[in-house]
């Protein structure tokens, strides 16, 4: 009786996840394809996916250091969902590039917005028992594998049919919406402020609904190099205000680190459907971007097992090397046997390495968690904007094995930036 309580609480703060990345699905996989179908060059999709990037990148820092005070999260998830479900639909009568970009600028606001404030809303509100998110992200792998597999399988939404991605998502947008009045605690302002007080409330509101017999749920001992003291809520606005200095330096260098991880991730993540279809010419991303989704399902719900049984310090320049060789395999294995392989190291260089990040930003982030999420998209976000953009011309001059190959500098750059900060330790 108790598993079951503890499982219903985790699919009820794992829901929000499932429908959002239902949608990612269908904008991952078909977004290029569906600009390629509306005319766009190979240039101009990628500065139009780094449109998407750079608002995404902007947006949520005009509310996230609020909601870290204010707790509205269930206002601006919803605000945010309208924002998704209305923005694309004027991309089926305006076809220019300039107010296709605006309209994409911003759908941006609330489609790269809402993971932050997911992401700040979960991990505030599990506390101390940040274990859990891998597990509560997990299902938003399972929604994005079963869309991906219902996009593969059915003609009925298709990158080549504009329509029919537009409807898809407004409808998936409103069922989101509808669907957060069943989120435990997203309407409960009371955990705004993080104080010990506050903090102490949500691990005995957690406790009260998890089993006695599962095991402990801390990342790991008294982790003396990441745990810090919370910051007590101030009242000098203007000491929060100091964004810099709210973080520790570790914080920035694990932010740096994951930003040269995100730049190697480009090509296969925002070029992949292109690739698939004009330089391995066959009709299967989105059967291949499920592949990928499955692959890091196990190693999202291991994660915390994993970072407990091998640390922090070994895992991280893993996770960097994985994208390297994940690059390789999509360039020097021929045919659709490389993209197999490299979605299949998806499970290490994402499933493994996202809730190791975000663990690294909040464990850094002295009770900040939503402004830290923020910069932790940002991060994201820019790599985004910055690959988006150069890759698309790489593509278009060099051909996809060069995007492949200089988008790998990236994270070995941060191997080696890696290895100085341990030397320097």
């Amino acid at each position: 009786m108790e598993k079951s309580i503890e499982q219903t609480l985790i699919l009820r703060r794992g829901f929000p996840y499932f429908l959002l990345f239902s949608l990612y699905a269908i904008i991952n996989s078909y977004l290029p394809i569906m600009l390629r179908t509306l005319g766009f060059s190979t240039a101009r999709i990628g500065i139009l996916l780094g449109v998407i990037e750079i608002v995404g990148v902007c947006a949520p820092f005009f509310i996230t250091r609020q909601l870290d005070k204010t707790g509205r999260y269930g206002f601006v998830m919803c605000v945010f969902g309208i924002d998704i479900a209305v923005l694309l639909l004027p991309l089926l009568h305006f076809h220019s590039f300039f107010s296709t970009a605006i309209c994409l600028g911003i759908f941006a606001i609330g489609f790269k917005g809402m993971v932050p404030v997911l992401d700040g809303f979960t991990t505030k509100v599990l506390g101390q028992h940040s274990d859990q998110y891998g597990k509560i992200r997990a299902l938003g792998s399972v929604g994005f594998v079963g869309m991906n597999l219902f996009l593969q399988l059915h003609p009925l939404i298709s990158g080549k049919k504009p329509t029919s991605i537009v409807l898809s998502v407004s409808a998936g947008a409103l069922l989101f919406i509808l669907m957060l009045r069943w989120v435990p605690d997203l309407y409960d302002f009371s955990f705004a402020c993080v104080n010990e007080d506050n903090d102490e409330e949500l691990q005995n509101r957690w406790a009260a609904e998890v089993s006695d017999g599962q095991e402990p749920l801390v990342v790991e001992p008294s982790p003396k190099d990441l745990v810090k003291p919370k910051a007590p809520c101030s009242t000098k606005p203007a000491a929060w205000d100091a964004v810099p200095a709210a973080f520790s330096k570790q914080f920035w260098e694990c932010l740096l680190l994951i930003f040269l991880a995100f730049l190697g991730l480009v090509p296969s993540q925002r070029f992949f459907s292109l690739y698939v279809e004009e330089y391995i010419k066959i009709e299967a991303s989105a059967g291949l971007w499920a592949l990928s989704a499955m692959a890091e399902i196990p190693l999202l719900i291991i994660s915390g097992k994993c970072i407990r049984r091998f640390g922090k310090e070994r895992l991280l320049p893993l996770c960097l090397f994985t994208v390297i060789v994940r690059n390789f395999c999509y360039i020097f294995i021929p045919g659709i046997g490389g993209a197999i392989v490299g979605q299949l190291l998806h499970s290490l260089s994402f499933g493994l390495f996202h809730p190791l990040s975000v663990l690294l930003c909040v464990l850094y982030s002295y009770g900040k968690t939503v402004t830290a999420m923020a910069f932790f998209t940002a991060a994201n976000g820019i790599a985004y904007v910055i690959g988006s953009m150069i890759g698309g011309y790489i593509i278009e001059y060099l051909g996809y094995p060069a995007l492949f190959l200089l988008f790998s500098v990236f994270p070995a750059a941060g191997i080696g930036f890696y290895l100085f900060i341990m030397r320097r330790i």
